[in-house]
């Protein structure tokens, strides 16, 4: 199971300490603009999938965004850091399940949140992750995404020098992978093969990396 769990999370093997400390200092700016893109669409069930140490979570609770009958869920598959955010972020509950297989009815979140956690899956992972949000998104809901693009310029081209060395501090099946989703052409690419359309996007870190507002591709009937 241990082994199942490093191989299905790219992350959990690294300390809540690491990413408080060293990862969560320049995702500052990143956690302020997730907080307007949400802020505003309250009240809700809002979800954060792949969750980690919570701090965009504990960020969104304790500005009350969505207003005072909004719930905030946490989930991930590491103990570890959910330990960690638990102890960090008292009063929001956390829960461990599959991001690919959430536990929750059909249509019942009206928000969920997926920040930096599918550039590190494996390519059927990302799409089953995916698939899991859209089921449980309610009509009307959203999926509030942060990750990676593919550089398309000289500047972007630039940024994602310094990126790829900090994406290197994972591992070489973390680094691996991250190339792989760059390779198949970053968020924007599997937003659009796997049912969902963008209804906003902010472009950060010169175009490495983008804040977006998907919303599922009304089915036909």
């Amino acid at each position: 199971m241990r082994t199942e769990n490093r191989r299905r999370t790219g992350r959990w093997y690294l300390p809540g300490l690491l990413y408080d400390g060293i990862l969560e200092r320049p995702l500052v700016g990143i956690r302020k603009k997730v907080h307007a893109f949400v802020t505003g669409a309250g009240p809700f069930p809002l979800l954060d999938i792949c969750c980690g140490p919570g701090a965009q979570l504990g960020r969104l609770a304790a500005a009350g965004a969505g207003g005072e009958d909004s719930l905030f869920v946490g989930l991930d598959i590491s103990f570890k850091m959910l330990s960690y955010a638990a102890a960090r972020r008292p009063g929001v509950p956390f829960i461990r399940a599959d991001a690919a297989s959430l536990p929750f009815r059909e249509g019942t979140i009206k928000t969920a949140i997926l920040s930096f956690a599918l550039h590190e899956k494996e390519p059927e992972l990302r799409s089953r992750i995916l698939g899991a949000a859209r089921r449980v998104l309610a009509p009307g809901g959203r999926l509030v995404l942060v990750d990676f693009e593919k550089p398309w310029d000289a500047a972007s081209r630039r940024a994602y020098v310094y990126t790829s060395l900090i994406e290197r501090l994972g591992g070489a099946r973390h680094f691996r992978l991250n190339r792989d989703f760059f390779r198949r052409g970053g968020l924007r690419a599997l937003l659009a093969e796997n049912g969902f359309v963008e209804a906003r996007r902010h472009d950060i870190a010169a175009g490495t990396c983008a804040v977006v507002i998907a919303v599922p591709v009304p089915e036909q009937t």
